[in-house]
């Protein structure tokens, strides 16, 4: 019988202890108002705009000026990252350019017509260019980007974004 009424008497101990520990039942409320910002925010307010670290691409949203496409986000893409995402260890890998890059949207797919030939950039410069059009507002989901390079005849490179950043050919198929 010892037994018995020393759990007894410990399970007393314990519920004097929760009772006065502040908890209470105050029975079910409601939680108020969803929250706002964050993950619920408008992506179409978003720029993304893709820079680069040492593990790859990374990208980055900015608030979107009211009415933003494809040649505002290459627009931010070409002002480099700001003071606060150099010191996150976010860079560029574009050169400087004499020319602008122009993006435009026709048919569904983006142009992107480079001051540069794409093999006297790095890879990385190339993903940034590509990601940053095909995350650009207005532009749809998975969309093709059309790179034409100065002086070149011939068709455009025709490229996509894919899951990790990369720009990569057309006929690899869409990202997820």
């Amino acid at each position: 019988m010892p037994k018995v009424l020393r759990h007894v008497a410990a399970g007393l101990v314990a519920a004097a202890t929760l009772a006065g520990c502040g908890i209470s039942d105050t029975g079910v409320r409601p939680a108020g108002d969803p929250v706002q910002g964050g993950l619920t925010e408008d992506l179409g307010s978003s720029l993304r705009v893709y820079f680069v670290t040492p593990q790859g691409t990374w990208p980055v949203s900015r608030p979107a000026p009211t009415g933003a496409r494809p040649q505002q986000a290459m627009d931010a893409l070409l002002d480099g990252p700001t003071a606060a995402e150099r010191a996150r260890g976010l860079a560029t890998q574009l050169p400087s350019a004499s020319q602008p890059v122009r993006a435009t949207t026709a048919k569904g797919r983006v142009q992107l017509r480079l001051p540069w030939l794409v093999r006297d950039l790095r890879p990385a410069a190339v993903s940034q260019l590509v990601c940053t059009a095909a995350e650009a507002p207005g532009v749809g989901d998975d969309p093709v980007i059309e790179v034409f390079e100065p002086g070149m005849p011939g068709p455009p490179w025709p490229v996509r974004c894919d899951e990790s950043g990369s720009a990569v050919p057309a006929h690899r198929g869409a990202s997820s």
